[in-house]
């Protein structure tokens, strides 16, 4: 059964939209990367019913055993880090 990785994005102030949208292109691109990866999906906030998060994206991975080499594959870890010193970052998964 597929996993669902799913990750709400506050932009920090000093974050412009370009940058963050460049990080967002380059987490799009993990598909490539990480085999166990089925789909990916990023964009913008276009409501006003996000308690102020930005952006969000939703990973599906293969299953739940997957989660732990996508979290700690490096170019997950070289991405997120950037992430993480751009925005404020909840995430879940089920």
């Amino acid at each position: 059964m597929s996993l669902q990785h799913i990750v709400w994005l506050k932009k920090k102030d000093l974050c412009t939209d370009l940058y963050l949208q460049a990080l967002l292109d380059e987490v799009a691109g993990l598909i490539e990367l990480i085999p166990c990866i089925e789909n990916i999906s990023c964009g913008k906030n276009l409501t006003d019913r996000a308690n102020g998060f930005t952006h969000g994206i939703i990973v599906t991975l293969t299953c739940h055993e997957a989660l732990e080499a996508y979290i700690s594959h490096p170019a997950h870890v070289s991405v997120g880090k950037k992430l993480l010193e751009n925005a404020d970052i909840l995430a879940m998964d089920y």
